[in-house]
């Protein structure tokens, strides 16, 4: 039988976050998952492009007009 748990590593010890379904003794595999890396905007590209999308005319009266050229 196979089952999949989700864990944590503390202290080097592995912890199960359900403990008590967890066999007093077992073999295992484990998979390495990559800690996510906290990624910052990098606001020297996103200033000069502030600004540029600014709708022009009301949008929902654009839609309205390009569907009803549909009829």
């Amino acid at each position: 039988m196979y089952a999949t748990i989700e864990a944590d590593i503390k202290n080097g010890r592995v912890v199960g976050r359900e403990t008590q379904a967890l066999p007093s003794t077992a073999h295992v595999l484990i998979t390495w998952l990559k800690q996510p890396v906290e990624k910052k905007p990098d606001w020297s590209t996103i200033q000069p492009l502030l600004g540029k999308l600014k709708l022009r005319c009301d949008s929902v009266k654009w839609q309205r007009k390009i569907r009803s050229e549909w009829d």
